[in-house]
């Protein structure tokens, strides 16, 4: 290899034609290129100079890291039907024997797939290939809200925590950037955004919901009822435990909230003063004592359907009249927590999530009895979702954990809307599956589980954006300014406002002696007084400094003659007539007589 002062590298080619050839071609620059580096590497030539920066293929690393593990889900055990004992019957041989026992059966795993099956994924739609897992709460994972863009995640917990995430600014490490306490040690039931994506519905175990902005500000905190009047009618709002709330999805002012109370009450997002509907719902029976579990809306508005714990589910025009519901009693089991239920794209098929571990699809044009039920669901938690894909083909349901059984875990199960099947079955976690969320803008399904987390299932074939922005992001380095010493630091020479604080056990001292922190109130009046009074008020030291004292003393006739000559001299008032007044002439003769008749008597 022959190279020039330029640095340029000669080929070895024989032949002067193909030479010409390959120059005359746009790959020639990228052969030389080729070619150059082969060489550079054969002598050990350094391609450039300085510190080279490592640049790591993303896409096969974070994204191959969070690639799903195949789970299998719990076993399921056959029940043996109970079979009363009696006496055994006669048999005659040849005419009534008895049929041939059936031989055990062994425990079976679900007819559905667990695996994950690509031609399934293909066709559905099923973004399950990865998975990436949101760690921050410290308890259950109960509800989970997604704005439209698929950008600003919330999630809520039996911790009373609601924590944001931004698939945008997050990096690889998946770090919550806030966490707010919205009602107090309530748990978390619901988190809803509304339609503008600029506020979200927040419903806790409390009996008031609020409504926040996206910054996790509060805008509206609804008003409490009175929770002595026994007529739900008169009350401004809830008087019991809020259970579900949704978004009015054509009127971005109007929300839909269920409770305890036996009430469903819509609400305008500008008048928090005051309901605007009360809906009494009445259970099979025809009383108003029975718990509201679960409320849902039509997505045009026009149909409006809650579940009760008595197993019933009601149906209302969106825009009223409320007086008289459709009711489809003993939808589920009595006494049992219908946790769920949810309108189609198409508003004629109902889905509703029972307490009794069953999944009920209905036809809102014929509601008296459910189209089918899928059985062997566990639920064990009130706010278990259930839902439609966004292409309104699916229907989809998580389960929760048995009791019991061990090397177990909870699975999404996917069913065909049309021919109302089991189509498939996903292991999640080790935990229960509570809430669940499947976005259409960016097709990721997040799923709230009771072991704290949150599970973003993907495919990077399908999926976009979300969770892909984040893992993707390589997180940042610390360097030296982003250190932070934990323990204090001591300056003996530094300003009094540098000072360390004393101890708290000195701050108490000195607050207690402050007579304006500590409250304390004017001592008695103590010590000699005067004139039977004890001690002086400012009113009185303001006194004393205005009046003279020798004034008290003074004789009132004495103290107005001394000015009497002064006024001869100079009068004010009576200059004017100080030429005309006449000169007073007194008769002392009667004097006179008086005073010698009195000496005679003497």
């Amino acid at each position: 290899v022959s190279t020039q002062s330029t640095g340029a590298i000669q080929l070895p080619m024989e032949d002067e034609e193909e030479m010409s050839s390959l120059r005359e071609t746009s790959h020639y620059n990228q052969h030389l290129e080729r070619y150059g580096r082969r060489q550079r590497a054969e002598f050990s030539l350094p391609e450039s100079f300085g510190k080279k920066r490592k640049i790591a293929d993303l896409n096969e690393t974070n994204v191959d890291k969070t690639k799903k593990k195949k789970v299998k889900p719990a076993p399921i055990i056959e029940k043996k039907p109970k079979v009363k004992k009696g006496p055994d019957p006669f048999y005659v041989f040849g005419k009534n024997m008895p049929p041939e026992p059936e031989p055990p059966k062994k425990p079976v795993e679900d007819d559905l797939d667990v695996e994950y099956d690509e031609e399934t994924e293909n066709t559905y739609g099923i973004p399950c290939s990865h998975e990436v897992l949101l760690k921050s709460h410290e308890k259950a994972v109960s509800a989970l809200g997604l704005d439209r863009s698929g950008s600003r995640l919330l999630s809520g917990g039996y911790d009373y925590n609601v924590k944001f995430w931004d698939f945008a600014g997050m990096d690889e490490r998946l770090k919550s950037f806030r966490s707010i306490e919205p009602c107090g040690n309530y748990l978390i039931r619901s988190l809803k955004w509304s339609k503008t994506g600029d506020k979200f519905l927040v419903v806790s175990s409390a009996p008031q919901a609020k409504i926040y902005d996206r910054d996790g500000f509060e805008i509206v905190q609804f008003v409490k009822g009175y929770m002595y009047l026994t007529d739900m009618a008169n009350t401004k709002g809830h008087v019991a435990a809020l259970t579900d709330g949704c978004w009015h999805p054509t009127d971005p002012n109007l929300i839909f909230t269920s409770s305890l109370d036996s009430t469903v009450r819509i609400w305008d997002v500008n008048k928090n003063e005051n309901q605007k509907t009360v809906i009494k719902v009445r259970n099979s029976r025809g009383l108003n004592k029975t718990h509201v579990t679960a409320v849902g809306v039509s997505v045009d508005g026009k149909r409006l359907v809650a579940a009760s714990n008595d197993g019933s589910l009601h149906l209302w025009p969106g825009t009223g009249p409320y007086n008289k519901a459709n009711t489809a009693s003993l939808a589920h089991k009595p006494n049992t927590e219908t946790s769920s239920v949810c309108v189609s794209v198409d508003e004629n098929t109902l889905i509703s999530r029972g307490g009794d571990d069953t999944l009920k699809v209905w036809d809102l044009r014929k509601f008296k009895s459910p189209l089918a039920s899928f059985d062997d669901l566990p639920n064990h938690y009130p706010e278990s979702d259930c839902l439609f894909s966004p292409n309104d083909d699916l229907i989809v349901a998580g389960t929760s954990i048995r009791p019991g059984v061990e090397n177990q875990s909870s699975v999404l199960r996917f069913f065909d809307k049309s021919t109302l099947t089991p189509m498939k079955q996903i292991g999640v976690s080790s935990g229960s599956v509570i809430s669940i969320v499947w976005h259409k803008k960016i097709n990721q399904i997040l799923c709230g589980c009771s072991d704290n987390t949150v599970h973003v299932l993907y495919d990077p074939s399908i999926s976009k954006n979300g969770a892909l922005l984040s893992v993707k992001k390589r997180a940042k380095r610390s360097t030296a300014d982003d250190l932070q010493l934990d323990r204090p630091i001591h300056n003996p020479h530094a300003l009094p406002m540098f000072k360390p604080l004393p101890s708290r056990k000195r701050q108490k001292e000195k607050a207690r002696a402050d007579p304006l922190k500590s409250h304390r109130p004017e001592p008695p009046q103590i010590g000699p007084g005067s004139k039977g009074r004890l001690g002086s008020s400012v009113t009185a030291h303001i006194m004393q400094s205005l009046v003279n004292k020798d004034a008290l003393y003074e004789d009132p006739r004495e103290a107005i003659l001394k000015y009497a000559k002064k006024a001869e001299e100079t009068p004010y008032h009576f200059a004017a007539y100080k030429k005309t007044q006449p000169k007073p002439i007194f008769d002392y003769s009667k004097d006179d007589s008086e005073s010698n008749n009195n000496n005679n008597n003497s």
